[in-house]
């Protein structure tokens, strides 16, 4: 007879929940990296801006105005940008603290199931210990019997 576990179904859907986590968990990890570079590559477009600003001479005052303009619209998408790359932050810390959820439930599960392996290998033991001392005593009854 071989070990048939009766919360089989809840372990595997447990183990489900689990990698479901993992894959919104990655999801979240991926956007909070594209956010990044996007602040990123806005705050290198500012700082190159500025520069370019600061390092010609000879600039009109519309172009400097221009300029000055693209900053501040610059400046703005930057701002935006660090409140959705914060809100990805958010996203991520909760999403971890689900997969860590999910992990310890199926842990936990995992545990009950190997218990129960225990217990079943335990009483396969005693059971087979039983049908031996019977046997043992059969023997000796028989040994007995014969000699008599």
């Amino acid at each position: 007879m071989s070990f048939v576990y009766s919360f089989q179904k809840i372990l595997d859907v447990k183990g489900k929940e689990k990698e479901q986590a993992e894959m919104s968990y990655s999801h979240s990890v991926q956007a909070l990296r594209i956010k990044e570079q996007k602040l990123t590559h806005l705050e290198q477009n500012k700082q190159e801006m500025e520069q370019k600003l600061q390092q010609e001479s000879q600039i009109s005052l519309a172009e400097l105005r221009s300029g000055y303009e693209y900053i501040g619209h610059l400046q703005r998408m930057i701002i935006e940008a660090a409140c959705t790359k914060q809100q990805a932050e958010k996203e991520v810390e909760s999403k971890q603290e689900l997969l860590t959820e999910r992990v310890m439930d199926e842990k936990v599960w995992l545990k009950l199931k190997e218990n129960a392996y225990e217990q079943y290998r335990e009483l396969q033991k005693q059971t087979e210990q039983r049908e031996l001392d019977e046997i043992a005593v059969a023997r000796y009854f028989r040994q007995k019997v014969n000699s008599v």
